[in-house]
């Protein structure tokens, strides 16, 4: 549907004016002229120009309000010309001379009155149906002003509920800065700490590789130090093992066995021979008491026998005690 723009209401507008004022001078200009030639020729002229009901009807009857203006500025006019009418004296139309080219104007003007009437009836048809379109459209861009008011307000909500969001969002993304911020300083406080503790390391491993090469080098000469002191140390260590003392058992027993084998059976022959055989008995009696060995050939009474109490004993026992001690030295001697 087509949309009268402003500028064609105007020049609209300026056209009716124009018109209704032509009109208007035209109708005055016919009045005159009737109170020349008598009322009832302007009563005639009067009902000639005037429109149609049923075209005022149709064209008024969709809006009231100014078809009310339009019969109220009639009335005023009519008052006005019958006014005029009857402050002018009566002339009988027998009387009154009109000349031809009055009338041939008179009628002229009447056919030009009436096309411009009709003009103005069309122009006033067109611009109610204009107005009428008009309104019409003012409706719907009023309905579809509304709709985007609704929407409008509706956008104005979603776009104060993201502003909230956003807002709460950027809340968030600078408490996450910050939490960051802090996470950073403590990572590079971590960071420095680890350099630190990193330099501590190669510091001591480097302190540690110092001690290894000296403990390696205490550790050799501890060596040279044990392999120079290895004979004196395993002859102590084998002195106080219990394999020493089953050895020196041996030797001891290896010795007393030769006592009794060797220097006893000797001795015993001697004094057998030399005819001291208390001598003798005494000496076994010593070595018995030395010793505790039982020997043979003789009794246990008759080794623990006391001997006599002469000095030929006493001689022959300090005899056999050199003779025990040299045997335990030479004994010691082997055994070094």
């Amino acid at each position: 549907m087509r949309i009268l723009k402003l500028p064609d209401l105007d020049a609209l507008q300026y056209e009716v004016r124009y018109l209704s004022r032509f009109i208007d001078e035209e109708y005055l200009f016919k009045v005159g002229l009737s109170t020349q030639a008598g009322r009832s020729y302007a009563q005639i002229l009067k009902k000639s120009v005037k429109v149609p009901e049923a075209v005022l009807q149709k064209n008024h009857s969709k809006r009231p309000g100014s078809e009310e203006v339009l019969q109220a500025s009639k009335k005023k006019k009519a008052d006005e010309v019958l006014a005029v009418v009857r402050k002018s004296p009566l002339i009988s139309p027998s009387k009154s001379h009109i000349p031809e080219d009055v009338l041939k104007h008179q009628c002229i003007g009447r056919r030009r009155a009436e096309e411009l009437l009709d003009q103005h009836i069309d122009f006033r048809l067109e611009m109610t149906k204009t107005l009428n379109d008009w309104n019409t459209e003012f409706v719907k861009v009023k309905y579809l002003q509304g709709e985007y008011k609704k929407k409008y307000d509706a956008k104005v909500k979603e776009m104060k509920a993201m502003e909230e969001q956003l807002a709460g969002c950027r809340t968030e993304l600078a408490n996450m800065i910050t939490s960051a911020s802090l996470h950073n300083q403590q990572m590079d406080r971590l960071h420095i700490d680890l350099v630190d503790a990193q330099t501590t390391i190669n510091q001591q491993m480097k302190d540690q590789k110092v001690l290894e090469d000296e403990n390696k080098r205490l550790q050799s000469m501890l060596s040279e130090k044990e392999a120079q002191q290895l004979p004196s140390t395993v002859i102590e260590d084998f002195k106080k093992s219990f394999a020493f003392k089953i050895i020196i058992e041996d030797h001891v027993q290896e010795a007393r066995n030769h006592i009794y084998d060797v220097e006893v059976k000797a001795l015993e022959a001697e004094f057998m021979e030399e005819g001291f055989i208390k001598g003798f008995m005494k000496g076994v009696r010593a070595v018995h008491r030395k010793t505790g060995a039982n020997i043979k050939g003789l009794s246990l009474s008759q080794a623990s026998g006391d001997p006599p109490s002469d000095s030929g004993g006493e001689e022959v026992e300090s005899e056999l005690q050199k003779i025990f001690a040299l045997e335990e030295d030479e004994d010691d001697l082997e055994i070094l």
